[in-house]
């Protein structure tokens, strides 16, 4: 009888426990999605981010897909790469700001443009992606953003929800969901971040927002044909327009302690600083170990981003660098694309690709030398690190601008540095502990949030896939057009409804004062002429 009992209780055991397992299976894959991100851009640090929520999604269960032109040497598990070499897309226009050709970003506009349509193309034209589409199903599609509108169909191609992604500060040139523009009080990036702005302020973003609307009218134009050729409506695929509509949410890489205070709809999400791991990873033993023999003087960093390489700079500008560098007692590490550095000082260490935020964060880091890309500003502002800024374009003068203005660093214009003039500013920096302090103050405020830049991002993609697309979040406003948005059609209705009213009233008067003293002014009328007679 005991032994009858003992078998019951093992068959209920094993039938429990093979209960619990499929539930838990089931759980697991509902809550596990497939996600792809793709990411048609030359420029690497624009891809770091996505990168960083993408490892993210991985390390929570779901398999993510990456196709861009920068795979990770070990990716982790549930994360591919499919590799497009459109890496080199920029590299003419990026030579030529390091030999200090024009900066007029008007000027380049059209350049810039084909080389980002170019590259946006042949990823949506590779063999790779097409298969993806063709043989697999997605949950997500998250699509980088780089004057490339066109890529917005990928969420049709793959028959899922879309999101997009924008590595810099909010404007016309991501706004497909209708965000509230409010010209008046919030300035334009490349106006700066001022807060309040004067009259005259408000005068210049207007035009600048005027422009933007122009480019933006024009960079449809130049777009629409890829767009049409990649998405055909004979295909099924919705009107480029529609398509801008149907996003379902946008991450921007920026915070507003950084900006200034806006208004944002629920799915413009800022997640300013996602790329930044508050544990860097370890760094290579070399650079740790030059780093760590630092000592009280420290090292200074100095890198131009992912795109300008050092060794195109113009040999002058690089003489003064390197003559700057010999007058230092710190350190100095250097992101160097080259595996030599001709006339290399003693106290340089290069390398082609260096963890940049496991640098920053290196307590022995005195100073970081930046072109002033917003990436390389927020990572330098939440490690709480001074900064000299070189700014050479795009919205590069307007980030460094805004450090010196809060007080944790100082600018050179690329025109005009010298030895002397950078060796001045780099000293000045490095001496007064007021640049120090300052940042250390902007970084408390910028790492202030209810959650980390990493959570809100996985949050929100999550939240998406949940929800199917979460269309309960689409603002009407995005459906609306400029004269709408503006109740012109309902001012010039009630104008002419009120029109309408008083002309009613008037006939009415009219005809009433006729009906009531119409006929005695007749009986007048003639007693008058009957008197005359």
């Amino acid at each position: 009888m005991k032994r009858k009992g003992n078998d019951i209780m093992t068959r209920l055991m094993v039938t429990f426990s093979m209960g619990l397992l499929a539930t838990l299976l089931v759980i697991g894959h509902a809550e596990s999605a497939k996600i792809v991100c793709v990411f048609p851009t030359a420029s690497k640090s624009h891809v770091l981010g996505a990168q960083a929520l993408l490892k993210e999604l991985a390390h929570r269960g779901h398999e993510v897909t990456m196709v861009s032109a920068f795979p990770l040497k070990k990716p982790p598990k549930n994360y591919r790469d499919v590799y497009i070499p459109i890496e080199d897309a920029f590299s003419s226009i990026m030579s030529d700001f390091m030999q200090g050709g024009s900066r007029n970003m008007m000027k380049l506009l059209p350049k810039i443009l084909r080389a980002s349509h170019d590259a946006s193309n042949a990823t949506l034209n590779s063999a790779e992606l097409l298969r993806l589409a063709r043989e697999e199903q997605f949950d997500l599609a998250l699509v980088g953003f780089f004057m490339n509108s066109f890529v917005i169909g990928v969420g049709q191609l793959f028959r899922c929800p879309t999101v997009l992604y924008w590595s810099a500060v909010g404007s016309g040139m991501i706004n497909y969901v209708g965000n509230p523009a409010e010209v008046a009080a919030v300035p334009h990036m490349m106006l700066g971040q001022r807060n309040p702005m004067t009259f005259f302020d408000r005068v210049a973003n207007t035009l600048i927002n005027g422009v933007e609307k122009i480019l933006l009218t024009y960079q449809r134009y130049k777009e629409l044909p890829y767009y049409e050729s990649n998405f055909p409506a004979e295909k099924g695929f919705r009107s480029y327009d529609e398509a801008l509509r149907n996003v379902s949410l946008v991450l921007i890489n920026t915070h507003f302690t950084q900006t200034v205070p806006r208004p944002y709809l629920p799915n413009m999400v800022e997640v300013g600083g996602i790329q930044i791991n508050a544990k860097p990873d370890p760094m290579a033993q070399d650079l740790q170990q030059f780093l760590d023999g630092a000592g009280r003087d420290g090292a200074i960093f100095i890198s131009f981003g992912s795109n300008l390489r050092s060794s195109n700079l113009r040999q002058d500008k690089l003489d003064a660098i390197l003559g700057m560098i010999r007058g230092l007692k710190q350190r100095v590490i250097w992101k160097w694309d080259q595996d030599e550095m001709p006339n290399r000082p003693s106290n340089v260490f290069i390398g082609k690709w260096l963890p940049q935020d496991a640098i920053l964060a290196h307590p022995n880091l005195k100073l970081f030398v930046t072109h002033g890309g917003l990436g390389s500003i927020s990572e330098a502002m939440y490690h709480g690190v001074p900064i000299v800024g070189i700014p050479m374009f795009g919205d590069q003068d307007g980030n460094v601008a805004q450090v010196v203005k809060e007080g944790w660093g100082l600018s050179v214009s690329f025109d005009e540095l010298t030895e002397p003039l950078l060796s001045g500013v780099v000293q000045e920096v490095l001496r007064d502990p007021k640049y120090r302090e300052q940042v250390q103050g902007r970084a408390l405020l910028y790492k202030d949030r209810p959650m980390g830049a990493l959570e809100t991002g996985v949050y929100w993609i999550e939240y998406v896939i949940r929800h199917h697309g979460a269309p309960h979040l689409h603002y009407q406003g995005a459906d609306l057009n400029a004269f709408q948005l503006a109740l012109l059609d309902v001012y010039a209705f009630i104008i002419g409804v009120l029109y309408i009213v008083y002309k009613a009233v008037v006939l009415i008067g009219r005809k009433l004062k006729r009906a009531l003293f119409g006929g005695a002014k007749s009986d007048q009328k003639t007693k008058n002429k009957q008197k005359k007679a």
